[in-house]
């Protein structure tokens, strides 16, 4: 997981300057807790009854014309939505924190970026010039020859 935040995170940095949004501020993540408990609550009022019978439409029991996601998740967990909110306000400090050491690590990582880019230009330039010149000895191997691996090199 954090090797693709770190990736998302370079890709984000790499992108034209022009076309990025600043970095948000730990103070800023944090601060949008609220809006997504708000938004949390709004989705547990949603009536889910009527698509669960129709799932089930031979289901035996009685049914039920009114069955939010809130009703359905109490009734097996009764502090289920105390825990939802402490997982809210969990994960939005630990995106906090998060953002804050993207903002502090993004000039190395735009630095290694731009170190790359110039390294695979130095490689393109390279591979346009062409094969190296006749007569290098680019065996990755030194010890099989052309003799072949039975010939020992130090025999001449």
């Amino acid at each position: 997981m954090r090797m693709i935040l770190l990736a998302a995170a370079a890709f984000a940095i790499a992108a034209p300057a022009a076309a990025q949004a600043p970095v948000p501020r730990g103070e800023e993540v944090e601060a949008m807790a609220p809006a997504i408990e708000g938004a949390a609550d709004a989705m547990l009022d949603l009536d889910v009854g009527p698509i669960v019978d129709a799932a089930d439409p031979w289901r035996r029991g009685p049914r039920v014309r009114h069955r939010s996601l809130r009703d359905i998740a109490r009734r097996d967990d009764p502090y289920f939505e105390q825990r939802l909110r402490g997982r809210i306000y969990a994960t939005t400090a630990a995106m906090a924190h998060m953002m804050d050491a993207i903002a502090a690590a993004e000039p190395a990582m735009r630095r290694s970026l731009i170190e790359m880019e110039r390294g695979i230009d130095a490689a393109i330039r390279d591979a346009r010039r062409g094969p190296p010149p006749r007569g290098i000895d680019d065996d990755w191997d030194r010890d099989f020859d052309d003799e072949g691996p039975d010939d020992d090199p130090d025999e001449d």
